[in-house]
């Protein structure tokens, strides 16, 4: 591993100042865990480190009158039992338990997985130039090891984000809240990652100088058996074998028990798995209050996917 300085900021502000000190050569650091692999395998070098180990009120989960915002450093051990990602949050502290290792979860993350370069192994190998690295042309349709490609909307580039707090973060309608000079901006977090079919060099709409302080998200209503609702299903995901290639993404709308935006969704699933021998698919309804934006489905196989 090449040297590097290292910097730890007080404040969110330091580390942006810190940022526009030293543009190219400089990169936040928060667990390390994807950001170290890379320095120690030769992908990438930065001769400045700025942590935000320090900044106050990053790894901080807390209840706010809208809702529930995350900070970007909450590590995502704490999360997996963090008393208010349960009921309806429940899918988040799914989501984190379900990253990589113990040892991985002890130091990753919230920002850290949200903002993950790719695995794609053609950007993993210091031997290959690929577009992600700011060479030219992709080598992934060429190539054997097509693992952790797009299969749809992909342009010149075939990696995409590997975050595995994404989806649930997605279907819950958050916010991305990001700290830089011209002070603190929002977005909604699915317009904060940028696809394959977008910049080749970057995997979020961060710019030069900034940094995500923070995830929120509205509240969801008290889990009754009352209510029940759908409201996100993504495009073309595949799982067991069945290949769901009609789902809309944007079959989207809050509904009461049978409401049509739930049947609306359950019908584009199925129109997507004509065709699939052995599959099925049917709600698995998420009770919730009115404002419940995820739906699950199942396949015959009892394999579940929620979004």
């Amino acid at each position: 591993m090449k040297p590097f300085a290292y910097h730890e900021p007080d404040d969110a502000a330091e580390a942006v100042r810190l940022l526009e000190t030293h543009g190219g050569e400089g990169r936040l650091i928060a667990g390390g865990s994807d950001l170290l692999g890379e320095l120690k395998d030769g992908i990438v070098h930065y001769g400045q480190l700025i942590s935000l180990s320090r900044v106050e009120g990053l790894d901080q989960i807390h209840r706010e009158d809208s809702g529930l915002r995350l900070g970007a450093m909450v590590i995502l051990a704490r999360m997996e039992e963090h008393p208010l990602l349960s009921g309806p949050y429940r899918m988040l502290a799914e989501a984190a338990r379900g990253v990589a290792t113990p040892e991985i979860r002890n130091q990753g993350t919230l920002g850290g997985n949200l903002c993950q370069r790719p695995r794609c192994l053609h950007y993993r190998s210091m031997w290959v130039s690929c577009l992600k690295k700011g060479d030219s042309g992709c080598p992934a349709m060429e190539s054997p090891h097509q693992s952790y490609l797009s299969v749809m909307g992909a342009g010149d580039c075939r990696a995409v984000n590997p975050s595995d707090l994404a989806p649930p973060l997605v279907a819950l309608a958050a916010t991305a809240i990001i700290e830089g000079s011209a002070g603190t901006r929002k977005m909604p977090l699915a317009d904060f990652f940028a696809g394959p079919d977008q910049i080749a060099g970057r995997d979020n709409a961060l710019e030069p100088g900034e940094l995500l302080v923070a995830v929120a998200f509205q509240r969801v209503g008290r889990m009754t058996p009352a209510h029940a609702a759908g409201h996100v299903m993504a495009p073309n995901v595949v799982r067991g074998g069945c290949r769901i290639a009609g789902a809309d993404r944007r079959a989207t709308g809050t509904t009461s028990r049978g409401g049509p935006g739930a049947s609306r969704i359950l019908r584009s699933v199925r129109r997507g798995l004509r065709g699939q021998a052995g599959c099925c698919a049917s709600v698995v309804r998420t009770r919730g209050g009115g404002t419940c934006r995820a739906v699950s489905v199942r396949f015959r196989q009892r394999r579940r996917v929620a979004w």
